[in-house]
């Protein structure tokens, strides 16, 4: 206890030196760059800091990829039968010179003999990019793991590149009863036929090895010799051990997050140690073995134990409250100690705050309240180094207590993140100067998106142009709440048009048959009219207007006559105004400003009153609101949102005719983002789309 205390008392002169503030990017500052640098709360190093900073750090173990064992079943429930091999998939985080692998047997009552264990690059499925090297245990081929023992393989010179696939292959020669796995792998391995008695660790075919194999077994860590700035472990439950991400496809948040550490640093970059076990609770083991010993319960041996940890940061708690039903002081009590013994062992703690479940089977609103006093105690406490507000990122904006619709799957339990959400969980903690990987190139990714109820269903949808100059239709998802309303995301894409040799698209209901329709320019300088059919198709390009020497064109009812109007910028720089009518489709030109020193002008009613505004990027990159007075004209500006650095700016709305929310598209991955207007042209901050 008096050491506890010793350790206690050094962590808080830490904390108070820097008085770090507890924000979403103290979160960064203390999981990316506390371990080699502390931060001031005036953001600038100290110059001891800096000389820290620009020491090379020298080369140590370092744990590039891992897994949590949550218990040891038998053979009919893990398919390790013993007599074969079993050749399991896993994936590097950082680069080394060397490499070994960490082998244990925990929870298992009887000791396992590993005849050899070998490590090589994956070609496909269970073949090698190249032969196998073979692994030593003490100088032996093989070795014998006591019962909840586990033992590292000799250093091999075997280099390691980060974010490829790697092989381990281990061969057990005698029969095996039980085994200690980790169940949602969400990655495909494989392994021989049971009693094939086999040593298939040399293969390079992938012939031998006959059956897939979902989980992890006796294998639980992979790691390199390398100069790397610490581990941090992130300590979670069934959200970081992949939740319903696609399989195979690395699309943990962990995942993500890794990727964009190594962009920050490149040559040191911090890594990120994977200790999520679905189902693990904080304060008491699962129900299910499987579900894991408890955080508290599993703190030492995957943790602390990790080679070069230097932080923590535990996401957990969903299932204390929605499955144990804890209370929030049990929950935070939990949390205390796990932060006491971080500390205790010289590491800095974070805390994720718990995302909404709204909609989740097991989702009451007394849970709800529970899981909102634990946020506020971690948003507030200084228990803890910081803290980083996964549930103010995913929440919606318009409906706090779920989840955005498009960060967990169509028609999923609503509370399991899906690639996206995952990607978005990493978003809020990764700094804003290392991106995760481009949705698509950004010179690939869509342009000219116009979003309008092209289904008649009442949902509006969206249609962009892809690179290969196909025209695609998104239809509007229906919110699973409201089905009068969409809920911000659409479905995936259908091909509406090719060849689409368009530019200026603006979209409403310009013939008056109750269908949205779009209008173009095309290469002559002309407005072509594409009528819309209500269906999701249109028909063929007529002739409204010749000359079109106008930029920046935009559509909506600007005089309250019930007709689309057309506004844009002329070539003498002023802004002019284009009456709709049934009969010509519009009618004479009129100036309406002298000065247009805007860019990425869009249309919609953003501040609810019924009349169409204006939003567009002024040269500061700020968003200016001009609002719409009902007959053509505006008043304004007033700044809306600040740091605009999206490729494009579209509105969209929920309902047809409803206030108007804003889309963008990322220069850096080329991901759409929902900025959700919360009245009045108060916008909230960006929701990243999936693929879209």
């Amino acid at each position: 206890m008096a050491g506890h205390r010793r350790g206690r008392r050094r962590a808080r002169a830490r904390r108070s030196r820097w008085r770090l503030p507890l924000t979403v990017v103290t979160a960064v500052t203390v999981v990316v760059g506390l371990v080699w640098t502390l931060v001031p709360s005036s953001g600038t190093p100290t110059p001891e800091a800096e000389a820290v900073e620009k020491k090379p750090a020298p080369p140590t173990w370092t744990r590039t990829w891992n897994t949590a064992m949550a218990t040891a079943y038998p053979s009919d429930r893990t398919n390790v039968t013993g007599r074969q091999t079993l050749r399991m998939v896993v994936h590097a985080g950082v680069a080394g010179v060397s490499s070994r692998i960490h082998l244990v047997n925990t929870f298992s009552k009887e000791p396992v003999t590993i005849g050899r264990a070998t490590i090589a690059r994956q070609a496909h499925g269970a073949a090698t990019a190249a032969a196998p090297m073979a692994l030593t245990f003490g100088g032996r081929p093989g070795t014998v793991i006591a019962p909840g023992g586990s033992v590292y393989s000799d250093a091999a010179a075997f280099p390691v590149n980060a974010d490829e696939n790697l092989l381990v292959s281990i061969y057990l020669p005698n029969p095996v009863r039980t085994a200690p796995y980790h169940k949602w792998a969400l990655t495909t391995s494989y392994t021989s036929a049971a009693g094939d008695t086999g040593d298939r660790t040399m293969d390079t075919a992938d012939s031998g090895f006959t059956a897939k194999f979902p989980y992890w077994a006796f294998l639980d860590g992979v790691d390199v010799m390398a100069s790397s700035a610490g581990t941090v472990v992130l300590l979670g439950d069934s959200q970081t051990d992949g939740a319903h991400t696609t399989a195979d496809g690395n699309r943990r948040w962990p995942d993500a997050y890794a990727r964009a550490l190594r962009a920050t640093d490149r040559d040191k970059p911090m890594t990120v140690v994977n200790a999520g076990i679905s189902g693990n609770r904080v304060l008491a083991d699962g129900d299910q073995a499987e579900a894991g010993p408890s955080a508290l319960n599993r703190f030492d041996r995957d943790v602390l134990a990790v080679p070069n940890v230097k932080s923590v940061l535990l996401y957990e708690g969903i299932n204390d409250i929605g499955l144990a039903g804890s209370s929030a002081p049990e929950v935070i009590s939990g949390i205390r100690q796990l932060a006491a013994r971080a500390h205790s062992a010289g590491l800095t703690f974070t805390v994720a705050t718990i995302p909404p479940f709204k909609g989740f089977e097991r989702y009451t609103p007394a849970k709800d309240k529970v899981r909102q006093e634990v946020n506020d105690y971690i948003r507030t406490t200084s228990d803890i180094d910081a803290h980083v507000d996964f549930d103010q990122a995913t929440r919606d904006p318009l409906n706090p207590a779920r989840l955005f619709a498009g960060y967990y799957g169509r028609g999923d339990d609503r509370l399991h993140f899906s690639d996206n959400g995952s990607q978005a969980l990493s978003d809020a903690i990764a700094s804003s100067h290392s991106p995760a990987p481009p949705t698509a190139p950004t010179s690939n990714a869509p342009t000219q998106t116009v979003v309008a109820d092209f289904t008649g269903d009442g949902i509006p949808d969206l249609i962009a142009r892809e690179a290969n100059g196909e025209l695609r239709l998104r239809p509007g998802n229906k919110d699973v709440d409201d089905s009068s309303r969409g809920d911000g995301t659409f479905g995936g894409p259908k091909t509406v048009a090719r060849d689409w040799n368009y530019t200026q698209v603006v979209a409403g209901d310009f013939n008056g048959d109750g269908h949205d329709d779009l209008i173009a320019k095309d290469g002559a300088g002309s407005l072509q009219l594409i009528s819309g059919s209500g269906n999701g198709t249109f028909g063929k390009p007529k002739k409204v207007l010749d000359g079109w020497a106008v930029a920046q064109t935009v559509a909506a009812d600007f005089n309250g006559d019930g007709i689309p109007d057309l506004l844009g910028r002329g070539t003498d720089g002023g802004l002019y105004f284009w009456p709709g009518n049934r009969k010509t489709v519009f009618g004479p030109v009129r100036p309406v400003l002298k000065k247009w020193n805007f860019t990425r002008t869009t249309a919609g009613d953003f501040t609810g009153d019924g009349k169409a505004d204006l939003i567009a990027e002024d040269g500061a990159g700020n968003l200016q609101l001009f609002t719409g007075n009902g007959n053509g004209t505006f008043s304004g500006p007033e700044k809306v949102l600040g740091g605009w650095t999206s490729t494009e700016l579209s509105a969209v709305a929920l309902r047809k005719g409803g206030i108007a929310h804003l889309l963008g598209r990322s220069k850096e991955t080329g991901a759409l983002h929902t900025w959700f207007n919360l009245g009045n042209a108060q916008f909230s901050r960006p929701l990243r789309h999936p693929d879209s």
